[in-house]
């Protein structure tokens, strides 16, 4: 209690601005009394001391010891140095920079000052604050293991809160701690004899993650005594101790009586204790493929499996993945007994469940058909009512369950407007679902899922929009009478005008009339269009494409790739560029006055300007062809291509195969094997596929049917002929049309297609030598500097001709049909309307009959003719079977300003006699066909 006054006892200021001091007065201690005591006397001397300094006290026995001040030193003449008896002073030394930071009390001092006060004051509260203090810090990140000692002392106590705190920071800072961590070693092997059974199992816990080699002596006794605990807590987490010890020393575990211990604990009454038991087995026995349950253990775990959590379960239906089922009944009941856990809200039991379902019924397909329809239900709800991650993860395993045939999607066929997008759905849900439409469209439901598709190409985000373009595509293919449909669906897309539809589209429109020529027709409007919106390198690539295949049928095809010749240079993606390359060679071969100058500038800027080896190698190869023999060029660049039935998947069969037998784990959401993404070989945590149960005696695995739309050409079975012609006419047609001659012309001049073949026996002409001398064709000079030698001409093999007296009636004809092999298909473009004689089924047949090809069956079907025809060789190369003749059979489809398509089959025909036939077949249609 000291408070200020101005001025006592007659202290007032100086000249100078400082206390001046006066005498000082006389303290009245009592006078005439005797002799003050020491105390009296040093009391005296205080009170006289505050009077003097200006302070008052109002408790006289609390007077604060002060020192005697200072007299302040009289002002000296600059320059001088003060004196110290006599002496002249030194000044002090400078202190060290950064000397102030060690003389700061941080918070490591300060939390063990609270560790240490609150332990000399008994008080647990206060004990209890300051440990969770040290544990924040450890939390945040600040090192606190100074403290160390500290905390050992302060887990000597009863209260369960601090020990936790107390265990948990000795975990952390055992590590780096490991000679101190050896203090702690006696309070957690006592606290392992604790009667409370919490404290019991929390003790042996923090002793087991010490995690010090040193520790194993400590450890095994400890883990050992807590295995046959009689409270299940401690037996649970003595079970993981034996892990924690594994991973110490192996051999403390392997070679003593833990693992027999561990092993018998699998029959244990509590759920928890069985659950972490079958995980520390499988983790313990590693190397050795982990745990292989024996029946007996199967019938004890499944008759318990209500009893356990869900994890619990999840880790009995991981181990019954490798149990071997013995007989057909045993697979009914262990069927029927997880049957219930179908209605639970877990995803993982519900998928663990299917896993084993699935496996159990791979090999009869009639019963796994049967199951799915079991499991359809809960699969669908979790589905519909999971989070979206959980969504996502049910999805894509019906994805994979999909995937393995036609009779797993037709399980789920009748539920495909389930898998309609949600517009509040994340992106990669929306994905999946798209593939999962896919997938599920039949004839039935292609055209509701195709306008649903065709809803989400406007939605927001591009990548499913592109996604939902590319699975109406899949669809078309898929299904062939949908192809219509979708050519008008994706013509009206392009009404859009937005780059990436148009991009799609286009890539989608290449595909589908690579499948079906006879749909070009009706996408051959939107390619201009394409042309003016298309950016991206794939969707101009789909147009140059479909510019070369079908320039002739394309009015403007000339104009149209003129302006992307003028920016040849400007193109920056070497694709565009050798696809531009190769659209100008196809577009010159059929409308070569209208293509030849433009042609000579692209290969002139190709070879000279560009510095993309690949764009300059091929337009050196086409120059070179063309330099050589246009006719050679045009059989190389124009070969004849089969239609496309299907299309290369992005993942082959084995693949999915692999992927479906690690059915529930991260391989079905990878869509990868684990191989792929884990270093482990042979873990027993990587998930395979559970051994299914014996057929019956006499039993047969059925084979897949495969759907329609899977069936190629190939393979397909033969149709009687009266039910693919509605016009059928059994006698070949007597209405006899003029003979035409095929006219051809010199698109290239200089002469060099002035003999054209006149008959089916004219020997081909070898191709004519082309000197340095040579006209230049496309107006470029001589780039490569002449050619000084002529290629070498091969001489002619003997050319094929046809019996023009062949006979063979229809039943022969169809008993050959579906015996024989087809060859690849063939499928050439029709000319445009106008620039051919009349197109009916009558002239067809005249022209052929006149060389030797005879027609058994004709008719009209829809704006198409279709045609069966034969031949037998008369002369020509060796039959492949020598005495018997060489016939071939065909399928003619020729639909008017598209294109023709012919399936062509030999009987008893060599390699070269079929290459020359076909070659002699489109001499005999050139007045019908572009090439």
């Amino acid at each position: 209690k000291v408070r200020k006054i101005g001025q006592v006892g007659g202290c007032g200021r100086g000249e100078r601005g400082g206390l001046r001091r006066r005498r000082e007065p006389r303290v009245l201690l009592g006078s005439g009394a005797p002799p003050a005591s020491a105390g009296a006397r040093a009391s005296a001397e205080r009170v006289q001391l505050a009077v003097t300094e200006g302070i008052v006290y109002d408790d006289h026995s609390k007077l604060p010891i002060r020192k005697n001040r200072v007299k302040q030193p009289k002002a000296r003449p600059p320059g001088s140095s003060p004196k110290v008896n006599g002496r002249m002073a030194q000044p002090p030394p400078a202190r060290p920079p950064g000397s102030a930071y060690f003389e700061k009390k941080g918070e490591v001092h300060e939390l063990r000052q609270l560790l240490r006060g609150a332990a000399a004051d008994r008080d647990q509260q206060k004990k209890r604050d300051a440990i969770k203090k040290v544990i924040a810090y450890m939390t945040l990140g600040i090192d606190v293991s100074p403290l160390f000692s500290e905390m050992v002392m302060a887990s000597a106590t009863n209260d369960l809160v601090q020990k936790k705190m107390v265990y948990l920071y000795l975990v952390n800072y055992a590590e780096s701690n490991s000679e101190l961590a050896i203090l702690a070693v006696n309070t957690l092997q006592k606290d392992c004899r604790d009667d409370d059974p919490m404290i019991r199992g929390l003790a042996l816990r923090s002793l087991c993650s010490l995690s010090l080699v040193n520790m194993v002596e400590y450890l095994q006794p400890a883990v050992q005594r807590a295995l046959e605990d009689v409270n299940g807590y401690v037996r649970k987490t003595a079970v993981i101790g034996v892990v924690k010890l594994f991973y110490i020393s192996q051999s403390a575990v392997v070679d003593t009586d833990l693992l027999p211990t561990l092993r018998r604990l699998i029959h244990d009454s509590d759920s928890h204790v069985v659950a972490n038991t079958i995980s520390a087995l499988e983790e313990v026995l590693a190397e050795e493929g982990g745990y292989q349950p024996t029946k007996e253990v199967v019938t004890n775990l499944l008759n318990r499996i209500t009893q356990f959590s869900e994890w619990g379960q999840c880790a009995i239906l991981r181990l019954m993945t490798k149990y071997m089922v013995s007989d057909e009944g045993e697979m009914f009941d262990i069927m029927n007994i997880l049957d219930g856990l179908l209605k639970q809200s877990s995803s993982a039991v519900v998928m663990s469940v299917t896993k084993i379902f699935v496996d159990l019924t791979s090999n009869r397909p009639d019963l796994q058909q049967d199951v799915l329809h079991r499991l359809k239900g809960p699969l669908l709800t979790l589905m519909a009512a999971a989070a979206p991650e959980l969504a996502y993860t049910v999805l894509v395993h019906i994805q994979a369950i999909l995937s393995r045939g036609h009779r797993q999607i037709e399980v789920f066929a009748s539920e495909f407007k389930q898998f309609f997008c949600r517009y509040n759905e994340p992106s990669y849900i929306k994905q999946v679902k798209i593939d999962i439409l896919t997938q599920l469209a039949d004839p039935g439901s292609a055209e509701p899922i195709v306008a649903e598709l065709s809803e989400y190409v406007t939605d927001v985000d591009a990548e499913i929009s592109r996604r939902a373009i590319r699975a109406i595509g899949k669809i078309a293919v898929q299904i062939p009478t949908t192809a219509e449909m979708i050519v008008s669906s994706l013509t009206n897309l392009l009404e859009l005008d937005i780059d990436y539809v148009c991009t799609e589209a286009a890539v989608v429109m290449k595909d589908l009339v690579r499948k079906y020529p006879q749909q070009f027709q009706q996408a051959s409007g939107a390619v201009e269009r394409c042309l003016k919106i298309v950016s991206e390198p794939a969707g101009k690539c789909a147009l140059l494409w479909i510019l070369g295949e079908y320039g002739l049928l394309i009015e403007d095809a000339p104009y149209l790739l003129e302006p992307m010749i003028d920016g040849f240079l400007e193109e920056q993606s070497g694709a565009v560029r050798l696809e531009m390359l190769t659209a100008s060679v196809k577009l010159f071969f059929c409308r070569a006055p209208e293509v030849q100058s433009m042609l000579g500038r692209l290969l002139e800027k190709a070879i000279q300007e560009v510095t993309h080896p690949d764009v300059r190698d091929r337009a050196l190869l086409y120059y070179r062809l063309l330099e050589h023999s246009p006719e050679e060029a045009r059989r190389v660049i124009c070969a004849p291509k089969e239609i496309v039935e299907e299309f290369q998947e992005e993942m082959d069969a084995d693949s999915r195969d692999r992927i479906f037998d690690e059915f529930n784990s991260l391989s079905t959401v990878y869509k990868q094997p684990a191989s792929k993404f884990i270093q482990a070989s042979g873990s027993p945590f990587v998930a395979t596929k559970m051994p299914p149960a014996p057929l019956p005696e006499g039993m047969e695995i059925a084979p897949d049917p495969a759907p329609a739309s899977q069936v190629n050409g190939a393979s397909r079975a033969p149709e009687p002929m009266e039910s693919m012609l509605p016009g059928f006419d059994a006698a070949p047609a007597t209405a006899a049309a003029p003979a035409m001659a095929a006219e051809t012309t010199d698109l290239l001049g200089g002469g060099l297609l002035d003999s054209p073949v006149s008959g089916p026996s004219a020997p081909p002409r070898p191709a004519p030598s082309v000197s340095s001398g040579a006209a230049d064709l496309l107006g470029m000079d001589d780039l490569l500097g002449g050619i000084s030698e002529p290629a070498p001409v091969a001489a002619a093999p003997e050319s094929l001709s046809l019996d023009m007296a062949a006979s063979m009636d229809g039943n022969a004809f169809q008993a050959r049909w579906a015996q024989l092999p087809q060859q690849p298909l063939l499928n050439w473009p029709m000319r445009p309307l106008g620039s051919t004689p009349p197109t009916t089924t009558a002239a067809v047949e005249e022209v052929l009959r006149q060389r030797g090809v005879f027609v058994i069956a004709s008719g009209n079907v829809g704006q198409s003719m279709k045609f069966y025809f034969y031949a037998r060789q008369a002369s020509g190369p060796a039959p492949a079977t020598a005495g018997s003749p060489a016939w071939f059979l065909m399928e003619v489809i020729m639909a008017p300003a598209s294109s023709c398509q012919i399936t062509l089959k030999a009987d008893g025909a060599s390699p070269a006699a079929i290459e020359q036939f076909q070659a002699l077949l489109r001499n005999m249609l050139g007045q019908y066909i572009a090439v």
